[in-house]
């Protein structure tokens, strides 16, 4: 990993870096190392946040989402979706449903792009089908 990369941070990462018992926890434990060490520049959006939050809190209970909230998040941009970043992720959503996409990785995408953010810290394998690079990227994605 080069110094100063901008690197998007999604739920899966996120999930599996605070659980202990997570399938990814050991890859996601080292990769989070390597950024603290290599000055990266980590992103996510709000909605990501949202979604983080609320699945930290159902599955790790209130002190991890505290330790989320005060620790992990502050390291990171928030980078806002927005009403036209939703209505636009909403029709992607619409034509592409099939494909399993959910509204938040579809503006995960969209903010990627904006930003000109070209890796992915996940375990979720859309990022690779829409053109990322994921990081750990030793591990096979899910």
């Amino acid at each position: 990993m080069r110094s100063g990369e901008l690197i998007f941070v999604d739920t899966s990462a996120l999930l599996a870096l605070l659980d202990g018992d997570d399938i990814q926890h050991a890859a996601a434990f080292e990769e989070w190392k390597k950024f603290s060490g290599s000055h990266s520049r980590l992103f996510t959006s709000d909605y990501v946040r949202l979604e983080s939050c609320s699945l930290i809190q159902r599955r790790l209970g209130a002190v991890a989402l505290c330790d989320f909230h005060d620790v992990i998040l502050p390291l990171m941009k928030i980078l806002p979706v927005g009403e036209h970043g939703f209505e636009s992720a909403f029709e992607k959503w619409r034509f592409g449903q099939r494909r399993h996409l959910s509204l938040v990785d579809i503006t995960s995408f969209e903010c990627m792009r904006r930003e000109g953010i070209l890796k992915a810290y996940s375990f979720d394998k859309h990022f690779v089908e829409q053109g990322f690079q994921l990081c750990p990227s030793q591990t096979s994605p899910l």
